[in-house]
């Protein structure tokens, strides 16, 4: 009998020890998040109530033990070293539940009391260096978090590396915490060593000379190696049209005598690109296009671009002949033939202009700087006219925007002048002056505001000596909705439009967001083409809806004239600046 009680016993033992509970529940009190996701996720008692099979009793019981060691270490990051802690695990209920109850205060944050940041060696007073310490999260008095030093050493060796600092390392790297006095020292002192510079900058064969390639450098041999201008120069290379591919990087493994040789990889574009397209616009009708991009015609860059575009009313020809400049990323040379012949209810033109032009980058700004030949012969009121002018021009233009297929914030400005003179092969004397503005507004979360402005000078004897490609009209899709393209403007004996010396036109528009890819809007247009100072304004008001396409916005809008009877669909393609 005495055999058989102990079997019993040591069974009843067994069965205990590996019992599976059907029901659990975990409980955190007194913390927050970030706190209360760090401490659960270090919590392994946390991950075993909550599997669908509990461990034995024995198991949790031993996690539960661990709770406060992990509770401790998940706080310490955030600068907590005395949290108070009232954990409890049993059993309750009468199918024996476990159900933990754990209540944590983190107690008082620890700040940091003595801090010594610190660089030694040749980058000591290295700026950008200098500014990783003076933007550190890490000063005396500011609560201690371990993300910060580790974010702070971190930051010192990536900037460092970029800026050629490659023996850099850490010579003291010590934090000491009081969790008596919740305070911590922190004492950080970085070695630069020596500053690497460029040496031999050695380019992959190329389709264009290496002399051209060395125009592109934004540093020479001799100067110390920065990162950030290995990144331009790659950027410079693509933007070049080139390439479609460009590697830059330092042979670090031949690194001899504080120099470290330079590679730039070239993958050269196809020679020509072939392009085409077909569109609709309610100003131009059916349209399409056709292009030819020769991307380099010899070893010193010169390129080709050239495109034929045809309408219903209009049919353009042009051929570019491009040269880089001493600076090829800001600035180049074009010498531009361009042939025009519009036929619309109220041009009926044809120009051919011959010319050359230097455009630069400088800042954010584009100019460029043209002189052109035309010869425009066009019809007014069934009377034919020609003209022949030499035409200098300056136009500068600029846009910012924090997308330009999607704007929610940027603006454009594009302002030039032209001129022609009889005594410099013109039939005329002319001084011409236009401006363009357009700004998006964001406002509240899916609401936005566009405005744009317009205007026109031309400062010549009679309107009836201007070319036709020269007058000013307004109406159309990107003028005052509501009426026909280039419809508004001074009118002849006849009743046709045949255009102003002046223009002044603006709008303002609303747009909102209804769901992903969708807006709809609310505009108000106002302007006119005019010849004297006695302004005729026509406005047109109307609504529309946007569907925001990988290529740019796609616009349908309904307009009403306010001053006119009818209504007027317009519908346009491009970014909104």
């Amino acid at each position: 009998m005495k055999h058989k009680g102990r079997e019993l016993l040591a069974g009843l033992v067994v069965l205990l020890g590996s019992s599976v509970l059907s029901a659990a529940e975990f409980r955190l009190s007194g913390l927050e998040d970030p706190l209360a996701a760090n401490v659960r996720a270090m919590l392994t008692i946390d991950d075993a109530l909550e599997k669908e099979t509990l461990p034995r009793p024995g198991r949790l019981n031993y996690l539960h033990r661990q709770s406060e060691a992990e509770i401790r270490q998940a706080l310490q990051p955030f600068g907590y070293y005395n949290p108070e802690l009232n954990l409890e695990l049993s059993v309750t209920g009468p199918e024996e539940s476990w159900f933990a109850a754990y209540e944590v205060n983190p107690g008082p944050r620890t700040v940091i009391g003595k801090l010594h940041l610190a660089l030694d060696g040749v980058g000591q007073d290295d700026e950008e260096l200098q500014r990783v310490l003076a933007e550190s999260a890490l000063k005396e008095g500011a609560p201690f978090l371990h993300q910060d030093y580790s974010a702070l050493k971190s930051q010192l060796q990536s900037r460092a590396s970029e800026r050629g600092y490659y023996d850099a390392d850490f010579t003291t790297s010590s934090v000491q915490v009081f969790p008596e006095t919740n305070l911590a020292e922190i004492e950080l002192v970085y070695y630069t060593g020596n500053r690497v510079s460029i040496g031999d900058i050695r380019f992959d064969e190329a389709p264009v000379s290496e002399k051209l390639l060395r125009r592109y450098l934004p540093f020479e041999s001799g100067d110390p190696v920065d990162t950030a201008q290995l990144v331009t120069l790659q950027r410079n290379l693509i933007d070049s049209n080139y390439f479609g591919d460009v590697e830059v990087r330092p042979l670090l493994d031949q690194r001899e005598g504080g120099m470290v040789p330079i590679h730039i990889g070239l993958g050269p574009r196809k020679q020509t690109l072939y392009s085409g397209g077909a569109g609709y616009g309610t100003d131009t009708g059916a349209r399409i296009q056709l292009g030819m991009n020769r991307r380099w015609l010899n070893t010193r860059g010169h390129s080709l671009d050239t495109r034929l575009r045809m309408s219903q009313i209009k049919q353009e020809f042009y051929t570019t002949y491009l040269i880089p400049g001493s600076n090829p990323v800001t600035d180049r040379f074009a010498l531009t033939l361009r042939l025009e012949d519009e036929d619309s209810d109220t041009i009926d033109a044809r120009t051919v202009g011959i010319g050359g032009s230097w455009q630069k980058q400088f800042a954010n700004w584009e100019r460029v700087l043209g002189l052109e030949w035309q010869q425009e012969e066009w019809i007014f009121e069934g009377e034919q006219r020609d003209s022949t002018l030499l035409l200098p021009s300056a136009r500068f233009s600029r846009t910012m925007a924090d997308n330009l297929l999607n704007t929610s914030k940027g603006y454009s400005l594009e302002f030039g002048v032209q001129a022609a003179s009889e005594a410099l092969l013109s039939d005329t004397d002319l001084i011409q002056f236009d401006m363009r503005t357009k700004r998006v507004d964001s406002f509240a979360e899916r609401w936005r505001l566009l405005t744009r402005a317009e205007l026109g000078i031309t400062l010549v004897d009679a309107v009836d000596d201007l070319p036709a490609s020269l007058r000013f009209y307004a109406g159309g899709d990107s003028s005052v909705r509501g009426y026909d393209y280039q419809s508004l403007g001074p009118e002849g004996k006849d009743g046709d439009v045949i255009g102003g010396r002046y223009l002044a036109a603006a709008s303002v528009e609303v747009d909102y967001l209804v769901k992903d890819k969708w807006r709809v809007a609310a505009f108000f247009d106002a302007g006119n083409a005019f010849d004297d100072k006695d302004v005729d304004l026509k406005t047109g008001a109307g609504v529309g809806a946007r569907w925001l396409s990988p290529i740019g916005p796609i616009r349908l809008d309904l307009a009403v004239p306010l001053e006119d009877s009818g209504v007027r669909l317009h519908f346009t393609l491009g970014p909104d600046l």
